[in-house]
């Protein structure tokens, strides 16, 4: 019974032909970066992204161009709670190498998270956080 519930532990909820990429998320006013690994599952236009296990955004491409939001998130602060939805468009380079991103890079883009609900008083609902985001192709998952 054990070896079952390990098993069912160690199977990733990525989808296999996934697109993965390491993305570094930077606050365009500084303060603020963070890498993450990004996993892209495409259904024809339709695009999840996943970070580690959990899919935290919905998206659509276009050609190159993919555009993505989140489910709404909370965190508790010292405070009051705080809960924020995040937007995203980042050009980024398929699989098959196609040239849509300038210089290096294979993922370009910019985020911005905006605040939706705030008991804390110094955060106002609708302010916006903006980030730019760059990043890497790894390869797809299996």
């Amino acid at each position: 019974m054990l070896a079952l519930l390990l098993l069912a532990c160690s199977e990733s909820k990525i989808p296999p032909g996934s697109q993965h990429f390491s993305v570094k998320v930077e606050a365009d006013s500084g303060g603020y970066t963070e890498t993450f690994e990004y996993y892209v599952s495409f259904d024809a236009t339709s695009a999840t992204l996943f970070i580690d296990e959990s899919a935290f955004a919905r998206g659509t491409l276009s050609g190159c161009e993919l555009t993505y939001q989140s489910v709404v998130f909370g965190q508790s602060r010292a405070d009051g709670d705080v809960k924020w939805q995040l937007y995203g468009q980042a050009s980024i380079e398929s699989a098959e190498g196609d040239p849509c991103v300038d210089g290096e890079d294979d993922w370009s883009g910019t985020e911005y998270a905006e605040i939706v609900a705030s008991d804390d008083e110094s955060i106002e609902i609708g302010t916006e956080y903006n980030m730019l985001t760059t990043g890497k192709y790894l390869g797809d998952t299996e």
